[in-house]
């Protein structure tokens, strides 16, 4: 099939993720970035220079002409030839804006969102007619489900074998990624509060800075100073005995792609309990989750003392990730489910006044 992916091609972006395992698939794949592009100087100060650029660029995009001219190359590369289908990887296109690529081409049209509810901002993908919204919460597809006309579908995130492999025997791990506890992403307030909690533990948080207004010196030793991707990221997470997965509050029913990765890297995880987990992985045999910080404190214990038992759980959660989260698993659904031959995956029944 001809597909389009429009998204952000960074490394490690959900968008270039998606576009190479198309490709893998046997499609052929055309890619569109939209605004600036990012991850263009790397390190902390390039991190940085997106943060401005990308400001500019949200204070500006809105103006009509300066909109059209962000978007005319689009047109370009719609037109160049037959399209099947067209996944945007993220909330960008204006309602008027996906009617029309739906006049120009014939191809279908869906949006996969890589984020929780609260990232919904303006909220473009409310009144544009797609064929098909997938989200990887269960929850924002129990409560948009009624509301929009365009078709909502439950697809939760998921892992990219062939960039979250260890290069060389786990034996061979460099020492710089050894630690009892480890995670990897941006210092946001909701995870440093979290980490301050785990202050004089043998920790090491990778990613990108924080804020310039963040002061947590607790945490900020705990950070490595640059971020880890691909084969880097399996020697982090398999270099260190636990994998601490902190979902952030909007998490309502579902997972965070980290939990994916961790599984499919063959990590030993501790995670946030959410009532969506046990349908994606058995907790206490796959991974391990905690309600809150009193219990979260008890595991690492329990787990640092117990390496058999991470051992297990870890080879567990490696087997079910490949088996069942993969990118062209959920690659697989979307386009059947486009085709009209699924639905999505199914909202698993929740309670949500359960506890773990």
């Amino acid at each position: 099939m001809n597909i389009l992916v429009i998204g952000k091609f960074y490394t490690e972006g959900f968008a270039l993720h998606i576009a190479e395992t198309l490709e893998m698939m046997g499609n052929d794949v055309a890619r569109f970035e939209p605004g600036v592009r990012s991850g263009r100087f790397g390190g902390a100060l390039g991190h940085r220079i997106d943060q401005v650029r990308g400001v500019i660029y949200t204070a500006t995009d809105g103006l009509p002409r300066i909109r059209a001219h962000h978007m005319h190359k689009l047109w370009q590369v719609v037109e160049q030839e037959p399209l099947d289908i067209i996944i945007v990887c993220h909330d960008f296109l204006w309602p008027a804006e996906v009617r029309k690529i739906k006049q120009r081409t014939k191809a279908l049209v869906a949006m996969w969102f890589p984020d929780s509810m609260v990232n919904f901002r303006r909220g473009y993908f409310m009144n544009a007619p797609y064929d098909g919204l997938f989200f990887k919460d269960p929850y924002i597809k129990h409560i948009l489900k009624d509301v929009l006309v365009s078709p909502v579908y439950y697809l939760p995130e998921c892992f990219n074998p062939e960039k979250h492999k260890l290069l060389g025997k786990r034996e061979s791990i460099s020492d710089d990624f050894c630690c009892d506890i480890t995670t990897a992403g941006g210092q946001h307030s909701w995870r440093v509060a979290i980490f301050e909690h785990l202050a004089g533990r043998k920790v090491k948080l990778w990613g990108p800075p924080g804020p310039l207004w963040m002061s947590s010196s607790q945490v900020a030793s705990m950070y490595q100073k640059r971020g880890v991707y691909n084969h880097d990221k399996a020697s982090a997470f398999l270099g260190a005995k636990i994998v601490l997965n902190t979902l952030l509050y909007g998490e309502v029913w579902g997972l965070n792609v980290r939990a994916f990765e961790i599984a499919g890297i063959g990590g030993f995880q501790l995670i946030d309990w959410r009532p969506g987990l046990q349908h994606l992985f058995r907790d206490g045999e796959e991974l391990v989750s905690f309600t809150d910080m009193d219990d979260l404190k008890v595991k690492i214990d329990f787990y640092l003392d117990n390496p058999s038992e991470r051992k297990r759980i870890s080879e567990n959660g490696q087997v079910r990730a490949l088996a069942e989260h993969t990118y062209q698993h959920r690659l697989t659904l979307l386009i059947d489910t486009l085709a009209g031959k699924a639905n999505g995956v199914p909202v698993p029944n929740i309670n949500c006044v359960e506890e773990a």
